[in-house]
C-alpha cells in the first residue's frame, strides 16, 4: 500500500512539473535566414573561393555547408550556404557581419587559399575546426586551422541539419608584412 501511494504522489508531481514546464516555455521557431543569392553575396563579400562542411562539436551533424568568399580588400568571409527548393545555392548573412570582429589571421606569406576541410580530431566526438589549405608565396603548402565566432545580433544563421543551432561566421585576414 505504501509503494502505491508513493508512486501515485510521484506521478502526480511529475505530471505537474511537466505541465508547468510546458506552459512556461515557448517553442523557438527559427526563421529561415537563408535569403541571399550567390550573386548578392558576391556584390558585398567578393568571389567564392572554396566550400566545406561546417565544423561540428559532438557529432551534431555535418549537413550545413560553408562558403568562403574573398572581398576586394582581401578579407575572407565564411558564410553558411544551402540549396533552395529549386536547387539554387543561397546563403545566410548574419546581422552586423561587416562590423563584426576579425576571427582569425592567416600568415603574412599566404598567397592563396586552395581549399577547406574539417580538421581531423582522431575521435568521433566532432569534426574539428575549419582548416584551410594555403599556398605560400614560395609555393609551399600548409594547413592552417581558423577560429570562428557567433553573431551576437539577431537574426543569426540557423542550421538546416539537426539539432537546430546558431551557426558561426568567419572573418579572416592575412597578416600585414612588417617592413
Amino acid at each position: 500500500m505504501m509503494n502505491f501511494k508513493f508512486i501515485k504522489t510521484y506521478s502526480y508531481l511529475l505530471t505537474c512539473f511537466v505541465l508547468l514546464f510546458a506552459v512556461g516555455c515557448k517553442t523557438q521557431v527559427s526563421p529561415d535566414t537563408y535569403t541571399q543569392s550567390i550573386a548578392e553575396i558576391k556584390k558585398n563579400y567578393g568571389r567564392l573561393v572554396t566550400v566545406a562542411n561546417m565544423p561540428t562539436p559532438n557529432q551534431n551533424g555535418t549537413g550545413d555547408r560553408l562558403g568562403l568568399f574573398r572581398d576586394e580588400n582581401g578579407t575572407f568571409w565564411g558564410l553558411p550556404l544551402t540549396k533552395d527548393k529549386t536547387g539554387n545555392v543561397i546563403g545566410c548573412i548574419p546581422a552586423g557581419l561587416k562590423e563584426s570582429p576579425i576571427t582569425d589571421t592567416l600568415p603574412a606569406d599566404t598567397k592563396e587559399i586552395l581549399g577547406a576541410t574539417n580538421e581531423p580530431t582522431d575521435w568521433r566526438g566532432g569534426t574539428g575546426n575549419l582548416e584551410l589549405m594555403l599556398r605560400k608565396n614560395n609555393g609551399d603548402l600548409a594547413w592552417h586551422s581558423v577560429k570562428e565566432a557567433k553573431s551576437k545580433i539577431e537574426p543569426v544563421c540557423w542550421s538546416h541539419s539537426s539539432p537546430k543551432q546558431a551557426l558561426p561566421y568567419y572573418r579572416i585576414v592575412i597578416a600585414a608584412v612588417n617592413k
